[in-house]
């Protein structure tokens, strides 16, 4: 079909166009390099969709991980961040091969979200492969407050709010702002095509008052612990290294009363997406005060996460360095 060829023809032609300006750039920071300003705003989400619709998923998802084999091969700096990351889980698959995959699943995601999309709201579940944990959640419910959903940056976790929405959770999820207030904007419209409703949080703790506030009125708040936004952070043991957790799970679990349930996604060799819920954790203050406390219950959340990331290292996606060097980062409470 003419309509089809175009699109592929459009999709490759982007592909090469940004891979020449790539290569003029020599940009180390991948957030202000093209590739990543061209495809990462609701252009390329849009355009995503539209691909979807019209070629379906097979061929989309191949011309995704062209996408990604592409970006992996014009930003050597960000594979090397990668294999440094995976190096602090396991170094034996610290390998180049490793961190394309990496940037390839990262791409499959964005097909994922074209995937959600272009399906009825009712029709997400199908999405799903292996389920294991899921009574933790009604374990939590039963308390009659909410709960904390913590992860990583482990496969498309964004595909948990619109399951734990389906499945009758009612569903906050917090993040940090987008590179541009229209994405923000449209990841927000996004997610409320299930009702999940989106909080973008700053610097002012996570508006510790508000979330607590709708804990206590029985939502479920998921937020992500790997990649903390700001010093409120206690550093956490991996395989072979350190590297900082957000204190902000803990802190509202013990502000709120509510407990964490550390949950995990990843995708399946058949392309559907395996979720994971861990046992459910329930912080209290220690009596050797807010540091210790802090310490000891965001170890146990990490504990819980990070053999999820060491059995999917190709699908834990951090493309800067998140070790921990010298000096830990201080140790302060949100």
């Amino acid at each position: 079909m003419p309509a089809l060829s175009l699109v592929a023809f459009g999709l490759l032609l982007l592909l090469v166009v940004v891979t020449l300006i790539l290569r003029r750039q020599g940009q180390n920071d991948y957030r202000k390099a093209a590739f990543y300003k061209v495809l990462y705003a609701p252009a390329g989400f849009e355009l995503m969709i539209s691909g979807r619709r019209l070629l379906g998923r097979w061929i989309t998802r191949k011309l995704s991980e062209l996408v990604g084999a592409g970006y992996a091969i014009t930003h050597p700096s960000t594979v090397r961040a990668i294999r440094r990351n995976i190096a602090l889980l396991d170094p034996a698959q610290a390998t180049r091969t490793n961190a394309i995959r990496n940037c390839i699943t990262q791409a499959y995601n964005f097909v994922e979200f074209a995937e959600l999309w272009i399906q009825e709201p009712h029709e997400v579940l199908q999405m799903l492969g292996e389920v294991s944990g899921l009574e933790e959640l009604e374990k939590a419910r039963a308390l009659g407050k909410g709960c904390i959903l913590v992860t990583g940056h482990l496969g498309f976790f964004e595909l948990g709010g619109p399951v734990m929405a389906e499945l009758g959770f009612p569903m906050l999820t917090l993040t940090l702002p987008e590179p541009s207030e229209s994405l923000t904007r449209w990841r927000e419209d996004f997610r409320l095509r299930w009702g999940v409703r989106t909080l973008v949080v700053g610097g002012d703790a996570f508006s510790a008052v508000g979330i607590t506030r709708e804990l206590r009125a029985g939502t479920f708040v998921a937020l992500l612990a790997d990649r903390p936004f700001n010093e409120h952070t206690v550093p956490v043991r991996l395989p072979h290294g350190e590297i900082p957790f957000s204190t902000a799970p803990v802190l509202l679990a013990l502000l709120s009363g509510a407990p964490i349930i550390p949950v995990g996604m990843a995708i399946q060799p058949d392309g559907k997406h395996r979720i994971e819920a861990r046992p459910m954790i329930l912080p209290r203050w220690l009596l050797e005060g807010r540091e210790a406390t802090l310490q000891h219950f965001t170890t146990k959340v990490a504990e819980e996460l990070v053999p999820m990331f060491v059995r999917h290292p190709e699908q834990w996606h951090h493309f800067s360095d998140l070790a921990l060097r010298e000096e830990p980062v201080q140790r302060r409470g949100v």
